[in-house]
Formats: structure tokens, C-alpha cells, sequence
């Protein structure tokens, strides 16, 4: 169904547009040079109708559903939905106890754009962070097995950006997601200084 409003219509061009792309950042000159024709036969009566993407663009950011990467007009789909060819990464929060021994759970699903996974290990090599870890393996193919991770997770506003990102053992991406609150914030500021130093 086609969206009435410039609002809709623009989240929907969004997302349509990562998902051709497999990627959810984009720059807003290469997203409006792919949408032209869509965006100007969207309201044939507005003049300004780029103008008029870029505003709703602002509003979209505002809800939480684009924000900026950089301060070169580059934004990253924040809304959580799974584009085509994303991996993806969980976050299970426990909501309530229903019965005794029996518990609902919601499952909170935030894809990762793997552009930036590639960026991370070209960037932070294919070993844990973490100093003096030797958990990382070499796999059947003879290559190191790491894994990336968000620093700051992406349902607490993390952004999909490479000074948020990580390379890390399986032991330690388990950790950030699951040890004890005090230990995850010990990872997440050791994981940044690391990471800022390297960048």
C-alpha cells in the first residue's frame, strides 16, 4: 500500500533503498540520486520535493528511526527490521514471571550492516581485543575465527559505526552480552579506549 503522507513514504523509500543495497547507512546524495524519480512523482504539486525528503529525513532522526553517522550528510537505518542479507545479532530481555516455572521472554532482533562487520576486521584484525586473550581459534579453512561485536549494543543506541565496533573471541562477545552488569561496563569502556586508540 502506497504511503499518503511525506512522512511514511520517505521511511519506506529508506528502507526499501537499504534493502536493495544490503546495507543500512547510506549518504543522502547517493539515496536521493536512486530515489529521484520515485521522490519527485511522490507529490507532483511540491516544487521543493528533495528539500522536502531531507525535513522528513530530520523528523525520521528524531523518532529514533535514521540518526547520523557523520557531519557528512550520512545516516544509518536504525529502525529494527532485518534487511535483506543482514546477519543479525539478539538481545533477549526477560519481561515478567507469568506462573512459577514458567517465564515470557521478548526478543529483541537488531541487524548488522556487514559493510561495517568487513570495515571492523580490516581495521581491528582478525584477533580478540581484548589484551592478552589467546582464545581465538583458527577454523577448518585455516583462518582465524573472530567475531564483531557492538560496543554500545544498538537497542541502547549504538550506532552501526566502525568506532562502535569490536573484534572479540566468542568467550569475551559472550561476556559482554552476559556477564554480570559490572563486568559488561568494565568490557564496554575497556572495548572503547581500545578501539578510539586504534581509530
Amino acid at each position: 500500500m502506497k504511503p499518503d503522507n511525506w512522512k511514511d513514504f520517505t521511511q519506506q523509500l529508506v528502507v526499501d533503498y537499504c534493502n536493495e543495497r544490503g546495507a543500512r547507512t547510506f549518504t543522502l546524495q547517493d539515496f536521493q540520486a536512486a530515489k529521484e524519480a520515485e521522490i519527485v512523482s511522490f507529490s507532483e504539486n511540491n516544487k521543493h520535493p528533495f528539500d522536502k525528503v531531507r525535513q522528513q529525513l530530520q523528523l525520521l532522526r528524531k523518532d529514533g528511526i535514521v540518526s547520523f553517522v557523520d557531519n557528512r550528510g550520512t545516516y544509518t537505518l536504525r529502525e529494527p527490521v532485518i534487511l535483506k542479507g543482514e546477519l543479525s545479532e539478539e538481545s533477549i530481555a526477560f519481561v515478567h514471571q507469568k506462573e512459577p516455572n514458567k517465564q515470557e521472554y521478548v526478543r529483541e532482533t537488531f541487524a548488522r550492516d556487514r559493510g561495517w562487520v568487513k570495515e571492523a576486521k580490516e581495521k581491528f584484525g582478525c584477533y580478540c581485543l581484548h589484551p592478552n586473550c589467546k582464545n581465538t581459534f583458527t577454523k577448518q579453512d585455516k583462518t582465524p575465527y573472530i567475531e564483531v561485536h557492538h560496543i554500545i549494543p544498538l537497542f541502547e543506541g549504538g550506532e552501526d559505526a566502525v568506532w562502535n565496533l569490536t573484534v572479540v573471541c566468542a568467550h569475551h562477545h559472550k561476556m559482554a552480552h552476559f556477564a554480570d552488569a559490572e563486568a559488561q561496563l568494565d568490557l564496554r569502556r575497556l572495548f572503547l579506549k581500545i578501539v578510539e586508540k586504534q581509530l
